[in-house]
């Protein structure tokens, strides 16, 4: 690839991407309908959204939601006889607490604690908006991701790579909601 093609890639890319934090319109509390058809689990969301089990049945959610955070964190969870790490992002909208839960290493959960280690508390203190979608990755396998935004639609900075100092970046993203959390008390 020539330099100049490279270049031109870069400046399509970088356009792109300041497209994509334009502010996008500020939608009502809780699951709302995101006008397009998005995945958030790729085999368990039955490709309409998250999902809840009860008695062995999933029901799908939309894939977005808007309300203000309440906690993150890492719990140890048993699920299939097992104990397992998870993330939980809890979150209220309508008077109604949500828990979303993924794998605590996952491309979502990554996503969401890069966003928040680089946010003020006095922006998390205010409501935000989630979008859930999938995401192929250059190994070709696709992954659960999520777009942030914030109380006006502008979406929230969220780059990271594997080799992160994730514990880093999870104490700085607890630390910057348990702020904003300490503001809102």
């Amino acid at each position: 690839m020539s330099n100049q093609t490279a270049q031109l890639i870069e400046q399509m890319m970088r356009m792109a991407t300041a497209l994509e934090r334009q502010a996008a319109p500020v939608v009502p509390q809780g699951f709302c309908n995101y006008g397009l058809k998005v995945y958030c689990n790729v085999t368990k969301g039955n490709g309409d959204g998250w999902y809840t089990l009860a008695d062995g049945a999933a029901t799908t959610q939309k894939p977005m939601f808007r309300g203000e955070i309440v906690s993150i964190g890492f719990p140890t969870v048993e699920r299939r006889g097992q104990e397992v790490r998870k993330f939980h992002l809890v979150m209220r909208a309508n008077s109604q607490t949500v828990t979303f839960e993924s794998g605590h290493d996952c491309f979502f959960s990554k996503t969401i604690l890069a966003a928040f280690a680089l946010t003020s508390p006095e922006v998390l203190v205010q409501q935000i908006q989630l979008a859930t979608y999938i995401k192929e990755l250059r190994t070709g396998d696709k992954t659960l991701a999520v777009s942030l935004r914030d109380r006006t639609g502008i979406q929230l900075s969220n780059s990271w790579q594997n080799d992160d100092d994730w514990n880093a970046i999870a104490t700085a993203a607890i630390s910057n909601v348990n702020d904003a959390i300490a503001v809102r008390a």
